[in-house]
């Protein structure tokens, strides 16, 4: 190939030609931008060649490049570098005045978590997200799934894989996003002490209504636990749910959130062992700035399912419904201070549906920013459930290890 050949191709697919000495038929700001001698403040551009490279390039060498373009585009999008980060959650727990099957009444260290996650976009129209939990029991499968994002009508996007189920608003959220620490109870007791998790697919279509936003939700799943019981309820029968949200501004500054959400599942084999649930969540924000915000939260929870007569006799199962609540007011009065208050609540599926009542504050302080938090949570539990009344403290020590920060509630 001549040499003016190879230099058109070159400039024209963005790279520079090792050259020393001016070429033939070109300005010297040309030939020194494609030898990499151009100044800094000169980038490379197309146009630097000008006509003279058309003349001076072959209809051979157009018809290769014209080849090569799609396959370089088809690269760029097929490439894919995900964001990765590493979230650490240390913590010194201590107890008071705790029953037995609750813990020892002494302060103990504990690594929670190491929280892998990693995203990014697979092409123009999905991306894929994973989440793995590494603690002392072993690595844990959070979520890995993928999403069609765009490409079909109605403005529907599917999501497929293991995931948190959106039925109500605290359960499609990690632990390490909230102040108050801990898991709400009425999670632990109507799904257990992760929460709802499975594979299956999420629809979701979200459609503006004035300056609001209205989304709907619906999942079909199988996997997980109800009741906190996988040994007794592990069940493997479909499930179906479904959430509707409406956002909606209300000044500049504050927003609001209000979602219902449903969810329906059969447990074991039993005759009318049919179980269903429903959630009712809504949270206001308020941030005029990146130094104050108000975050209020409220979300009840009921659910029903079929339950033994009492003394294990040979009567008809008793349907028993029960009920759950948290509510959390959380204050960033300054930028790297918070403070709040929280009431946790729920009752236990059995005939005589014993609750547990949680109570207390916590508060936090940001390094700088996200990426490393120390918080503090001061609890009193108590309730027909427990066999007398204690205390807990918790310190947490939170960091982040890349793009994804600890708290996006």
């Amino acid at each position: 190939m001549a040499r003016g050949h190879a230099i058109s191709i070159y400039a024209t697919t963005g790279l520079c030609v090792d050259r020393k000495e001016p070429v033939p038929g070109l300005k010297e700001s040309a030939w020194k931008c494609y030898s990499g001698l151009a100044p800094a403040d000169e980038p490379p551009r197309y146009r630097r060649l000008g006509i003279m490279g058309l003349k001076r390039t072959s209809a051979v060498s157009w018809v290769f490049l014209l080849a090569l373009l799609p396959w370089r585009s088809a690269l760029a999008q097929t490439t894919v570098n995900p964001a990765i980060s590493f979230i650490g959650d240390m913590r010194l727990t201590g107890l008071h005045n705790a029953p037995a099957e609750v813990g020892e009444n002494k302060f103990v260290f504990n690594f929670n978590e190491l929280e892998i996650a990693a995203g990014s976009a697979l092409n123009p129209y999905a991306r894929a997200d994973v989440t793995l939990g590494i603690s002392k029991s072993g690595v844990d499968i959070e979520e890995a799934f993928a999403t069609l994002l765009r490409g079909l009508p109605l403005n529907l996007q599917v999501k497929a894989g293991q995931f948190r189920v959106d039925f109500g608003k605290l359960n499609t959220q990690h632990t390490h996003q909230w102040s108050w620490i801990e898991r709400p109870l009425m999670l632990q007791r109507f799904f257990g002490p992760d929460g709802l998790d499975a594979a299956g697919v999420n629809i979701s279509s979200m459609v503006g209504v004035g300056r609001s936003a209205l989304t709907f939700s619906g999942n079909a799943f199988t996997g997980g636990s109800y009741w906190g019981d996988p040994q007794a309820e592990n069940f493997h029968n479909l499930t179906a749910s479904g959430r509707v949200s409406l956002f909606t501004p209300l000044t500049s500054h504050a927003n609001i959130e209000c979602g219902l959400s449903g969810l329906t599942t059969r447990l074991g084999a039993a005759p009318g062992g049919q179980s269903t649930m429903g959630d009712l969540d809504f949270k206001y924000k308020w941030k005029p700035d990146m130094y104050r915000s108000v975050v209020l939260v409220v979300e009840p929870m009921i659910g029903s399912k079929l339950v033994a007569p009492e003394g294990g006799g040979t009567g008809a199962p008793v349907r028993v419904t029960v009920h759950g609540l948290f509510s959390s007011l959380d204050v960033q009065f300054r930028r790297q201070y918070n403070a709040g208050v929280f009431l946790d609540y729920a009752q236990t599926p059995t005939l005589e549906k014993p609750g547990q009542a949680g109570f207390g504050v916590f508060a936090g302080f940001s390094l700088v920013e996200e990426t490393y938090r120390l918080g503090l949570l001061v609890r009193r539990d108590q309730g027909s459930a427990l066999v007398r009344p204690y205390q807990t403290v918790i310190l947490q020590l939170l960091w982040s290890l890349g793009p994804h920060k600890p708290h996006q509630f």
